[in-house]
């Protein structure tokens, strides 16, 4: 199986064999190269622990997008648009003046488009955003501010032929100012999470791995804001948006392959599992196996600290 799976990513998975999770099948045998013994407090003393700074955006905008209606989620983008267009009106003898009007009716109907995709995101699995809006006007209000402060793509584009002028508008989808903010303000900071107390057993992760990688491979896994992580008994082991966890920004990053995650020298490797299925109403639960859940347990903090970083990274088949 280490062979299949180096020759289907030849350019990252031969410089990580060591590290990959085998998830595949029922029967294979998971490799666990994560020391979760306590570490040794002279050995703690010797290597002082560092926590990693916030890894940010690793891709260049377009590697998952999800086509809809009037726009495009570029989920590894981390970025929504939309488009909208106007028709010149052919009674105006002002041509300038009936170009500019035509432009203000596109930004209106790409406004109206944009506010419509951000309503069809997955939260999780169990959630859209337009359920969050319906039960609560502060979300309502707060999504609203996000198309309002949209900002146009690019230079209108003029069909003289048509008689047409079209817009396009662009948010971010994390961040201050994004969507992910609008449904759940971030409440805990990148310096509270650099602060934060960690156990000896996720400082030894820290220490040997620079990111998590959960390879969602053919299993269907569809990108949410926060989706949530079950081993395959059905137990939850991670769900981003209950009490104390909700409001973290940039929770995940989406890739469409494994080469495009970094090996930085020093900085520790990525930790590889395979997803062994998708769950849930909206097919963005992540399932994992148990002995591979448990090794995330016994890290637990360590784990939140790479959500809090930017270093959970989840790979879906193009």
């Amino acid at each position: 199986m280490t062979k299949q799976l180096a020759r289907a990513n030849p350019g990252c998975l031969a410089s990580c064999i060591p590290l990959l999770f085998l998830l595949g099948c029922a029967t294979s045998t998971t490799v666990v190269p994560v020391n979760t013994a306590p570490v040794e407090a002279p050995l703690a003393a010797e290597v002082p622990f560092v926590p990693p700074s916030p890894l940010g955006p690793i891709v260049a905008p377009g590697q998952v997008k999800e086509l809809v209606p009037g726009g495009v989620i570029d989920w590894s983008g981390k970025t929504v648009w939309s488009r909208g267009a106007g028709i010149l009106d052919p009674g105006n003898a002002n041509r300038e003046q009936a170009r500019e009007m035509a432009e203000r009716a596109a930004a209106v109907v790409a406004q109206r488009n944009l506010l419509e995709i951000i309503k069809g995101i997955r939260v999780d699995s169990d959630t859209r955003i337009q359920d969050l809006m319906a039960g609560n006007d502060t979300v309502y209000l707060r999504v609203e501010a996000v198309v309002r402060g949209a900002r146009q793509r690019g230079p209108a584009r003029y069909d003289s032929l048509a008689g047409t002028v079209e817009v396009e508008l662009e948010c971010d989808l994390c961040g201050e100012g994004g969507i992910e903010s609008a449904v759940a303000p971030p409440v805990v900071g990148p310096e509270a999470a650099q602060a934060a107390a960690l156990s000896p057993a996720a400082q030894e992760l820290l220490r040997q791995y620079s990111v998590l990688v959960l390879d969602g491979g053919s299993t269907g896994l569809k990108p949410a804001l926060f989706p949530k992580l079950y081993d395959d008994g059905g137990a939850l082991l991670l769900d981003p948006r209950e009490p104390g966890r909700a409001g973290w920004t940039h929770l995940v990053q989406y890739v469409g392959s494994l080469d495009q995650i970094p090996l930085s020298p020093g900085a520790g490797q990525p930790m590889v599992f395979w997803v062994r299925e998708a769950r849930g109403r909206l097919g963005s639960d992540i399932v994992v196996r148990r002995a591979d859940a448990s090794v995330l347990r016994e890290a637990r903090d360590g784990l939140e600290f790479l959500l809090k970083t930017d270093r959970v990274i989840i790979r879906l088949a193009q």
